[in-house]
């Protein structure tokens, strides 16, 4: 598989309202893909893009972006939750929050500061984010 078909089944998998599920192939090809990291920021994007989605407890989008943590994931969810915050995206920035010796740690915080003092905030990502303890 190539980059797009990659990208177009991940696409495809997404059901509003529903659990995400993505065939194991597709994971195995992101996997064996020569630069894997081209997958995370499109990965990001259909996360923020799909707050209805139960994308699951991580499920295994995250724990393909994962995979990347300390190698550029950071950033690249910064600036993904920076565009549009969802349920699923904060409780992301929180798991790397949780890593106190993560060199983003203050500027997830800062992040969530921003968001929460943001007056176009909905209510209800306001409340996702005092869910979790910053």
């Amino acid at each position: 598989m190539n980059k797009e078909d990659i990208i177009t089944a991940l696409k495809e998998a997404v059901i509003p309202d529903e659990e995400y599920y993505i065939d194991s192939e597709i994971i195995d090809a992101m996997l064996e893909y020569p630069d894997p990291f081209q997958f995370v920021k499109p990965i990001l994007e259909i996360i923020s893009q799909n707050p209805s989605v139960d994308f699951g407890s991580p499920g295994e989008l995250v724990h393909f972006v994962e995979k990347f943590y300390k190698k550029g994931y950071e950033e690249a969810l910064i600036e993904s939750v920076k565009k549009n915050p969802t349920f699923h995206n904060i409780w992301m920035i929180h798991r790397c929050y949780n890593d106190a010796s993560c060199t983003f740690h203050n500027d997830f915080l800062s992040l969530i500061n921003e968001i929460k003092e943001n007056p176009s905030t909905s209510a209800d990502i306001k409340k996702a984010i005092e869910m979790f303890n910053w």
